[in-house]
């Protein structure tokens, strides 16, 4: 987002070579602009020996696709976590998902033995538009992680060591001053039958040997409307009040036989668009025909696939640019987009 703000302070006129210069005299480069929205890692163990690893990248329409790109192993020594090293993973597949890319990464199977290891991928630099970051957000960096527990795996697949798997995509639009319900249980499955818990979690700046590291300079979302987790329900709620850009987080813990044998940091972004879904206009219900355009047809989903609205909109001249939509004899101002 760095290379897009420029133009708001003048830099556009520049010649790219001076842009390239100045990136240079200031220690960074434009191909590491992130615009990476959303991440998450995963393990999926292949053999009795072997794993491999699973990213997914949400990208925004400015994001490039690199065709492969390394993640961070660290194993646990005692208690004392050690790098040992990076996994180089390969784009397997990219896809399109209200308006933004997911990108999948495998790696190839490789030997692990029992034990316990931490994965993490980093890119620099968080999106400099998100309203819950503090104003020295391209600082902090992007970084998702895995801490994984290796089991012996010498009966049936039931027995192996996988990490939850998301078998479809996290939504990414919201509408403002609208109740939005994640249902985990929706997007992920556990392939071991071992049991989740999702908690809320920071935005992520580092990690090192030790715990990871919050942005404690983020406001947390609740400043923009109640944000709650349901950890035994894997449920996310969130009432949006500002429409924006928003940066998110989540744990998933991973538990068997009531012992924790995994986490997954989950970092996501909100994109809500503003919405009146309160502002309510009676008219006669027997106003012109005319003023309704019966091809206009609008639906309106929550994000986790439940619908809200089905049926016609139109424009009135007092009403210009705002989508109104007729339910019996009441209209409603829906949406600004």
């Amino acid at each position: 987002m760095f290379c897009r703000n420029l133009s708001i302070i003048g830099f556009s006129r520049f010649p790219l070579a001076v842009l390239l210069v100045g990136f240079l005299i200031l220690g960074i480069s434009p191909s590491r602009a992130s615009h990476i929205l959303s991440g998450y890692i995963g393990v999926i163990q292949t053999s009795n020996d072997s794993v491999r690893l699973q990213m997914s990248l949400y990208l925004d329409s400015l994001g490039i696709v690199v065709p492969s790109l390394q993640v961070e192993q660290w194993n646990l020594v005692g208690t004392t976590l050690q790098p040992s090293g990076n996994v180089s993973l390969s784009q397997a597949n990219t896809t399109s998902f209200q308006g933004v890319r997911i990108v999948t990464y495998l790696s190839s199977s490789f030997s692990l033995p029992m034990g316990g290891y931490r994965f993490v991928y980093k890119h620099c630099c968080r999106n400099t538009l998100v309203l819950n970051m503090p104003t020295i957000a391209p600082a902090f960096q992007f970084v998702i992680g895995t801490d994984y527990t290796k089991t012996a795996a010498t009966g049936p697949p039931s027995t192996h060591s996988n990490t939850p798997v998301f078998t479809s995509p996290v939504p990414y639009l919201l509408l403002e001053d609208t109740a939005q319900l994640i249902a985990f249980g929706n997007y992920i499955t556990e392939p071991d039958g071992d049991s989740l818990v999702v908690e809320m979690d920071s935005v992520l700046i580092d990690h090192g040997g030790g715990p990871f590291v919050g942005a404690t300079g983020a406001t947390p979302l609740s400043a923009w409307g109640p944000y709650l987790v349901g950890p035994s329900t894997m449920n996310v709620l969130w009432r949006p009040d500002s429409a924006g850009l928003y940066a998110a987080g989540w744990l998933i813990r991973e538990f068997r036989n009531g012992q924790l044998i995994g986490s997954q940091r989950v970092q996501h972004h909100f994109r809500v668009m503003a919405y009146l879904p309160s502002s309510v206009w009676e008219m006669p219900y027997g106003m012109p025909v005319a003023a309704w355009n019966p091809e206009a047809y609008a639906e309106y989903y929550q994000m986790n696939g439940q619908l809200i609205h089905k049926g016609y909109w139109s424009e009135i001249p007092s009403f210009k640019g705002v989508f109104l939509i007729r339910q019996g004899q009441r209209i409603f101002k829906k949406a600004i987009f």
